[in-house]
């Protein structure tokens, strides 16, 4: 199990690894790219609805990562437009179409701002329809990719810039 109370992105810090999945791979025509910055990690593109599309993702390498401990996600992160929305994932299984849990924000801003999400909140997927399961102690255990989605159905240009994710108790 590996235990992430903090990922700090950049270059020569974390970051390298992670990469972005688009609605491309089931034909759709957004795109996303992920570029490293001095001290922080940029997610952006552009979504598009057309062909089916409509989703751009940032996800981590996959790995056992061991919530356990922690109730809370603080991030900070910028994005171009005030009021954009992202969610941060958590998938437990490889397969796509498999559940996986989203736990969105919003800006307030365009400049850094800081949001502590609690983790409980996290609401299960499947194929881009809610479960209404919740993320909970007895899922944490099972992480295995964590990510950024921009999936909220508004087309155009997106933009998401992030210096840190803290987990918290």
């Amino acid at each position: 199990m590996k235990s992430i109370p903090f990922i700090d992105f950049g270059l020569d810090k974390d970051g390298q690894d992670w990469q972005t999945i688009n609605d491309g791979v089931m034909g759709g025509l957004s795109d996303g790219i992920r570029l490293l910055q001095e001290e922080s990690l940029l997610f952006k593109g552009n979504i598009s609805l057309e062909n089916n599309g409509g989703f751009s993702s940032l996800k981590s390498p996959y790995a056992n990562y061991d919530l356990s401990d922690f109730s809370k996600l603080e991030i900070r992160f910028k994005t171009a437009k005030v009021g954009e929305q992202f969610s941060f994932t958590f998938e437990c299984f490889e397969q796509w179409y498999r559940p996986y849990f989203k736990l969105p924000f919003k800006s307030t801003s365009t400049d850094w701002e800081t949001q502590t999400l609690d983790l409980s909140s996290a609401e299960a997927y499947e194929v881009g329809r809610k479960m209404g399961i919740y993320l909970s102690d007895d899922i944490k255990p099972a992480i295995i990719r964590l990510g950024f989605i921009k999936d909220d159905k508004k087309t155009g240009d997106f933009e998401l810039e992030v210096d840190y994710i803290k987990f918290l108790p």
